[in-house]
């Protein structure tokens, strides 16, 4: 995972991926860049989204549900109410971390766990909809089990599960026939 400058920037984004595409996302970002970003360009800083109403992000951004969500913690941020640097604070217990970001309206399980990642922090799966159906590509099974059989399959790897499981998915990703991490005996893909 690549950080943006700063994490207010990665939250934001990662909260305009909850529940649609990632073309969606684009165009949800690019807009809000277009309407808040300095100059029309640079991500926009918390206030200036804060100076938004929820009722102008979901007509010029374009973000549906989430506008509530994206004006609030904006307006936390912005108002000193939530202090980002406490996120990344190295030394709080991931698990208390995910619940502090679980706690902003509009942050799920999936958010919280993708925040994480971004913070290094990879004790979670950060599991979604693409995360399922590419696991389901790489090792089919029943849909129904999906969620227990990733959580068996990257128990193993203990604090780093979440990363274990995220470089199997995007293995493709990478130069043909390179290893990600050592395979078991007789263990494949």
């Amino acid at each position: 995972m690549l950080r943006a400058p700063t994490l207010f920037e990665d939250a934001v984004k990662v909260l305009l991926t909850t529940n649609c595409s990632w073309e969606a996302t684009r165009g949800m970002v690019t807009r809000l860049i277009g309407e808040a970003g300095l100059d029309g360009q640079a991500f926009p800083p918390p206030s200036a989204i804060a100076a938004m109403s929820p009722a102008r992000l979901r007509s010029k951004v374009r973000c549906g549900y989430r506008a509530e969500a994206l004006a609030r913690f904006a307006r936390r941020v912005a108002g000193g109410k939530l202090d980002l640097q406490e996120w990344e604070n190295g030394l709080m217990p991931s698990e208390s971390l995910r619940a502090a970001i679980l706690e902003e309206h509009g942050f799920g399980p999936y958010a919280a766990e993708s925040i994480l990642r971004i913070l290094g922090r990879h004790d979670y799966l950060a599991l979604d909809s693409w995360v399922r159906k590419k696991y389901r590509q790489l090792h089919p099974g029943r849909v129904k089990s999906t969620d227990g059989s990733i959580a068996r399959r990257y128990s193993r790897f203990g604090s780093y599960r979440g990363l274990a499981l995220w470089l199997d998915l995007t293995r493709d990703w990478h130069e043909e026939g390179e290893d990600v991490w050592p395979r078991r005996d007789g263990e494949k893909g």
